[in-house]
């Protein structure tokens, strides 16, 4: 996987949870950020499953 993309995902994530809890429009954009980089690596994880069961003859 891409280690690159997960510490964006952690650093983003830390600075998300330090974030005064009133300053709605930065909470709402790191948020937005974050998912996109989650759903991303979430895309990445799908395909290297999909791509190992190729390999592996399991695919149906």
């Amino acid at each position: 996987m891409d280690r690159k993309l997960r510490v964006q995902i952690e650093h983003l994530r830390r600075r998300l949870n330090g974030i005064d809890r009133e300053d709605q429009d930065q909470l709402l954009a790191l948020s937005q950020r974050l998912d996109r980089l989650i759903v991303q690596y979430q895309r990445q994880v799908f395909v290297a499953l999909k791509d190992r069961q190729g390999c592996l003859g399991l695919k149906k």
